[in-house]
């Protein structure tokens, strides 16, 4: 059950409210280009060098800003998504292979068999090719997953250089471009590929949504009113100067993530990551004024470098701990070491963890008796329940069965030993990727992407 408890008293989330409001109007936040420095001055900002300053009515009316959530689920149902930014693929035999393109689009084949087993899996090619030069990698992906991953949609263009063809691909595939993210670099920074992407097709959109990824104690202060404060000033400040630059709507994130200050970087994994999430998701919620209901997603990165034993206890814990507060989409199974390594191996075991958390979630039935309770007991203790018309069509709602866990006994095993989990994934994989394709993309649209990337590679190769 999801009893949603808060991390901040009221008085904490308004010195969090209240300090990034004071951030902005008298720091501000910077911004590396001059011609748009001189566009926000004209517009009434208050300027210092590269830093836009904000006045402080307008930063509470955009903290304030709302966009209406969808309506809750009438039955928590848990999905889950793979990861666009692994380079490596881990075979079931335990060695590590570059992605390429040819082994990506086998892995989407891949994928898409095995969705059609674990539904709860969302389709999408696992990786991005590094046979292609950088700006080329993730459009890549996104081809081979329209080709090949029926209803696919992909990661946001990543290099400038390429967006013209992303947008049009992207049109061409029935699903045009709505909306875009943009990063912000802690602290106070707003500028990157990202934004660039966005004003540059600012036309073409008609809402962006403004993040940051600060780490705790290394980009922002260490502690925890004050980091939130910062990274509320830089999102909020972001969105105000987008606005105000294009008059395309723009929404805030609030985020931060833990520091390992030991081996230098980002614990992806640990429990910490999932109490910030948690945190994050408060703090977007109550500096509005509204009220905090739990995450809706949990992130399942892990650092073990491989599949095993670290990998799935650590999904395992965050995904049971997520459910627990409500979170229904969880990031990213299949994904070890943080997001440079996609196992199709460790995806199995994922999928049948999520099953496992799925059951948990749904809880057992609990509805009235039907029929003639004397009898059925009569009935029972002389023929017993096993065979009961009862038992046989409904045991399934009352047992979840795994595919790859055992239930067996030990006495069972130690009479003769038989496949264990891994093993039983391992087998699963080579089965999986041996089936024919059921789903590709027809004829003409693909030759359509396929056209579109070439001029995509022609456009590159010439820089």
């Amino acid at each position: 059950m999801n009893t949603s408890p808060t991390f901040f008293t009221d008085s904490q989330i308004d010195q969090i409210r209240e300090g990034a409001i004071r951030i902005l109007s008298e720091i501000g936040v910077k911004l590396g280009r001059q011609d748009l420095i001189a566009r926000l001055k004209d517009k009434g900002f208050s300027v210092a060098g590269d830093f836009v300053r904000i006045e402080k009515a307008i930063s509470r009316k955009k903290i304030e800003d709302r966009k209406v959530p969808p309506a809750p689920a009438s039955k928590q149902r848990i999905k889950t998504y793979i990861s666009p930014y692994s380079h490596t693929y881990e075979t079931p035999c335990g060695s590590f292979e570059e992605i390429t393109t040819e082994a990506n689009v086998k892995m989407a084949q891949f994928v898409a068999n095995t969705a059609k087993i674990w539904p709860s899996l969302d389709i999408s090619p696992p990786g991005h090719p590094v046979d292609l030069p950088p700006e080329l990698q993730f459009f890549r992906q996104a081809v081979n997953g329209f080709i090949w991953c029926e209803g696919f949609t992909p990661l946001e263009p990543t290099s400038i250089k390429i967006a013209p063809y992303y947008f049009e691909l992207r049109d061409v595939m029935g699903k045009p471009v709505t909306d875009l993210p943009i990063y912000v670099a802690s602290p106070l920074n707003i500028s990157g590929e990202s934004f660039d992407i966005s004003l540059a097709y600012a036309h073409k959109i008609s809402e962006v949504h403004v993040g940051s990824m600060p780490s705790l104690g290394a980009n922002t202060p260490l502690n925890m009113v004050a980091a939130y404060a910062q990274t509320l000033a830089e999102t909020v400040g972001g969105a105000i100067v987008f606005e105000a630059l294009t008059g395309v709507r723009a929404f805030y994130h609030t985020r931060i993530l833990p520091f390992d200050f030991y081996d230098m970087t980002i614990p992806f994994g640990a429990p910490e990551m999932m109490l910030l999430e948690c945190i994050n998701t408060e703090v977007a919620a109550r500096v509005r004024g509204d009220a905090y209901t739990g995450p809706s997603a949990v992130d399942m990165h892990v650092m073990a470098p491989r599949l095993g034993l670290q990998a799935s206890c650590e999904k395992a814990a965050l995904a049971a701990a997520g459910a627990a507060l409500g979170a229904t989409h969880m990031y990213c199974s299949g994904t070890v070491a943080m997001d440079e390594v996609f196992s199709p191996v460790q995806l199995l075991l994922d999928l049948e963890m999520l099953e496992h958390v799925q059951k948990m979630a749904d809880g057992l039935p609990n509805e009235d008796f039907e029929g003639d309770l004397i009898e059925e007991i009569r009935e029972g203790m002389k023929l017993g329940y096993f065979m009961s018309d009862r038992t046989l069509d409904r045991m399934g709602d009352y047992l979840w069965r795994p595919s790859f866990f055992t239930r067996k006994t030990f006495g069972v095993y130690s009479e003769k030993a038989f496949a264990l989990e891994v093993e039983k994934a391992k087998e699963k994989v080579r089965e999986l990727m041996a089936l024919p394709v059921t789903w590709k993309i027809d004829d003409n649209a693909e030759a359509e992407a396929e056209s579109i990337f070439k001029r995509a590679y022609e456009h590159v190769s010439k820089q």
